[in-house]
């Protein structure tokens, strides 16, 4: 048996996670149970508030398999079984748990406010440093918010206690009045000139915080369409409501109406999120060669060939082909 608690550190389980993944509920205990190594073993996983831990089964005859708990244990066989075997521990852990690295009462609230408000998740993209993380905008993929945990001598402060601060976008021509050099700082390990740092000790009121994430995150999706957020989104929507029928556009043709053409990953994005089908018809919408979407939201790629072939448009190989329906306005 391996006791998980360790693989757990700084990490919270999602039940509800648990149960999409396939864990199987009984009397308060989450089990898991798939087999690997050609059938020839099975793994079985089980949490609960009490215990995390997991075992190898022989399914031959039913018995535990201990050797791949043994740290010394050796020999090809064994090393490819605990490969296996580990492997799946992993992407259990990965998809069914939550980092929990930031304990201050301002970081909790405000990984909550960012979920609730705009659905983004912290990205921890550093392996080596695992108490920094980012935010960034899906319409663009820009960053508008980092949390990490620093010494506060980084922030010139005469300390070597640690603390956790929160980095965001604000407005070049005005970063310097409100930067005190006691709770609001140049961005830490950030351009200077158009990011702040924020201690998350409550020297500044957890709403001014929220605004200033706000105002981040608007910057962040830049102005060169003079559109942000929700009135970008509506554009978007209002636009596809006006391609002819039998006619297909871009995503980058979108981008282009947008009056900023790196907005197409954005258009994707939007597009993703469209709250009615029938009504703004985003199965119109091809990639630069003319292809189906991948994963498109309302059904996938099948639905989606349906919809273009009832208005007279050939779809061949998930394709269209452009010059005989791109429209032109």
């Amino acid at each position: 048996m391996r006791n998980l608690k360790e693989s757990l550190k700084n990490r919270t389980i999602d039940y509800e996670k648990l149960i999409k993944y396939g864990f199987i509920k009984d009397n308060n205990v989450y089990t898991y149970k798939t087999p690997i190594y050609h059938n020839q073993f099975k793994v079985n996983i089980f949490f609960s508030e009490e215990k995390q831990y997991s075992k190898l089964i022989d399914i031959e005859n039913n018995e535990e398999y201990a050797l791949v708990d043994i740290e010394d244990s050796a020999g090809e066989f064994i090393g490819k079984l605990k490969e296996e075997y580990e492997r799946i521990i992993e992407d259990v852990i990965t998809n069914c748990t939550n980092k929990e690295i930031f304990k201050s009462s301002q970081a909790i609230n405000i990984i909550n406010y960012i979920k609730k408000k705009y659905d983004d998740e912290l990205e921890f993209l550093w392996e080596k440093f695992d108490d920094n993380a980012i935010w960034r905008n899906k319409q663009n993929n820009k960053w508008y918010a980092l949390l990490l945990t620093v010494s506060k001598n980084k922030l010139g402060i005469e300390s070597g206690d640690i603390i956790e601060i929160i980095d965001l976008r604000y407005q070049k021509e005005k970063i310097e009045e409100i930067i005190d050099n006691k709770n609001i700082f140049p961005g830490y390990h950030m351009n200077k000139k158009s990011w702040i740092t924020i201690k998350l000790d409550n020297s500044v009121d957890t709403k001014q915080i929220y605004k200033l994430i706000d105002n981040s995150y608007k910057i962040s999706i830049g102005n060169k369409c003079g559109l942000t957020g929700d009135n970008l989104s509506q554009k978007v929507y209002d636009y596809l409501t006006t391609i002819p029928k039998g006619k297909v556009v871009t995503y980058k043709q979108v981008a282009e109406y947008l009056g900023n053409k790196g907005l197409a990953r954005a258009v994707g994005n939007i597009l993703h999120k469209n709250p009615d089908g029938d009504k703004y018809p985003c199965y119109k919408v091809l990639n630069s060669k003319g292809e189906l979407a991948e994963s498109f939201v309302f059904g996938g790629k099948s639905i989606q060939r349906k919809r273009l072939e009832n208005e007279g448009i050939k779809v061949i190989n998930n394709m269209v082909d452009l010059k005989l329906y791109q429209w032109r306005e």
